[in-house]
């Protein structure tokens, strides 16, 4: 199933907005070590529903991308 990341860019990690049939080692090892991660990885279908979040600024998307981007140095870090 095709996943879309729709968390902030993290350097090593992550591009924002990247399609994936399977998780490249370096998002899957961020996951490990940051398991919110992965409700940053939806599936396409869920798309339009995450991104109603991420415009209202509400949800649990919304939650767990501004805790990834507060946190994306050490998830970085954590990479290298």
């Amino acid at each position: 199933m095709k996943k879309i990341y729709i968390g902030p860019t993290i350097d090593g990690v992550a591009i924002r907005h990247t399609v994936y049939e399977e998780l490249p080692e370096p998002l899957a090892a961020a996951i490990k070590k940051t398991p919110y991660l992965s409700g940053l990885c939806v599936p396409v279908s869920e798309l339009a529903s995450a991104m109603k979040q991420m415009n209202s600024r509400s949800g649990t998307i919304y939650q767990l991308y501004t805790k990834a981007l507060k946190d994306r140095v050490e998830i970085t870090k954590g990479a290298n």
